[in-house]
């Protein structure tokens, strides 16, 4: 009889310690949990040297265009939206001007997002690195989302010459201004943890960004925007000719190097085709 009350006790503080752990909340995952690189677009264009500076003159080159959603614990966040949708719908592609690059875009963001079950009104944070229409083709799709953004390039990209000095099209972003607005003058902790920095970068535009992405499995890397174009360009110091400031650009080169060295983060040129088509595209995700 003995022997039978103390297994009823037993098992009755078998099934209540059982119960104690159902009702202990789940360990929370911390910072970036993964990542995911779209192809939001690729381009050609007749002549590269304008991007390479006293080299290539005459020749042809490619670009990729890639748009990234980070997952963090604390919610979605987009850095870059790439050409805008509606180049998907044109057979021949787009080209803006003869000296602009001829862009041609296979599948639309927000199809790519959708295939991941990511609806962009669910993305709370949005970063663009600088506002040329390959970068912030779909912004307009993220207006629910906190936008962070140099205060330099605030005020080129939504001032009165937007279109006439800085030769952005404001119909990609126009939908943005009614934004909650973070407005920024240098580097910017995202979540509050740093695994997602903003780095001012500027120089190709007026308030240019990059971003410093801790990866849990990959580690740091740095998503260039258009502080750099091309590995050789990175490796050579060049600045296209149309940047807004040569001295700032190189600064940031500078600055950016600084950054890999003092963090060990790799680069990820967006515009080199070559190294995009080593870094695997949603839906598959990086981690």
């Amino acid at each position: 009889m003995h022997t039978a009350l103390t297994r009823f006790l037993v098992l009755l503080a078998i099934a209540g310690f059982l119960g104690s752990c159902a009702d202990m909340p789940a360990k929370q995952q911390t910072g970036v949990q993964r990542m995911y690189v779209f192809n939001c677009g690729e381009s050609t264009v007749a002549d590269v040297s304008r991007w390479t500076p006293g080299v290539n003159v005459g020749m042809p080159g490619a670009f990729s265009a890639n748009c990234y959603l980070i997952q963090h614990a604390k919610g979605w966040m987009m850095f870059d939206s790439g050409i805008n949708d509606n180049v998907a719908t044109m057979p021949k592609g787009f080209q803006r001007s003869k000296v602009a690059p001829h862009y041609i875009l296979r599948k639309p963001l927000r199809f790519q997002l959708e295939e991941i079950g990511v609806d962009p009104a669910k993305v709370e944070h949005v970063a663009f690195s600088h506002t040329h229409g390959d970068h912030v083709g779909n912004a307009n799709l993220f207006t629910g989302a906190t936008l962070y953004i140099q205060q330099a390039e605030y005020d080129a990209a939504f001032g009165p010459e937007a279109a006439t000095k800085y030769n952005f099209v404001t119909s990609n972003y126009d939908k943005l201004r009614g934004s909650k607005t973070v407005k920024l003058n240098g580097e910017h902790d995202v979540f509050g943890d740093g695994s997602v920095v903003l780095i001012a970068t500027p120089g190709h535009t007026p308030g240019h960004q990059s971003m410093l992405v801790r990866l849990p499995k990959t580690g740091p890397v740095i998503l260039s925007g258009d502080v750099v174009h091309l590995q050789d360009s990175w490796v050579h110091r060049r600045v296209p000719s149309f940047n807004f400031d040569r001295e700032q650009s190189l600064k940031s080169m500078d600055k950016v190097a600084a950054l890999m060295e003092k963090t060990g983060a790799k680069l990820w040129i967006n515009h080199d085709k070559a190294q995009s088509a080593t870094i695997p595209k949603a839906p598959a995700h990086v981690e």
